[in-house]
């Protein structure tokens, strides 16, 4: 054998092993190694699940943070009458 065929061996066997490295630490994870799309609308999702949950958040702290200032107001003008 030459040198080129034992790195010809090695190389494909080292992305043999990757590939499987890396399903087994999808499968660990939970993901569909089997259904890749499926898992790619899972991501989504998740995604817009996150940005949507955050956007609430915002405007949940708006909110909270103008009623608070109203409420400051509210006492201030109430005392001065």
């Amino acid at each position: 054998m030459t040198e080129a065929e034992l790195r010809e061996i090695a190389r494909e066997g080292g992305k043999e092993g990757g590939r499987e490295a890396a399903r087994e630490v999808l499968r660990a994870l939970g993901v569909d190694v089997e259904h890749p799309f499926e898992a790619q609308k899972d991501m989504h999702f998740l995604r817009d699940f996150r940005k949507g949950t955050s956007s609430v958040k915002g405007k949940v702290i708006n909110t909270i943070i103008g009623a608070l200032a109203l409420a400051g107001l509210y006492k201030l003008f109430s005392s001065l009458k």
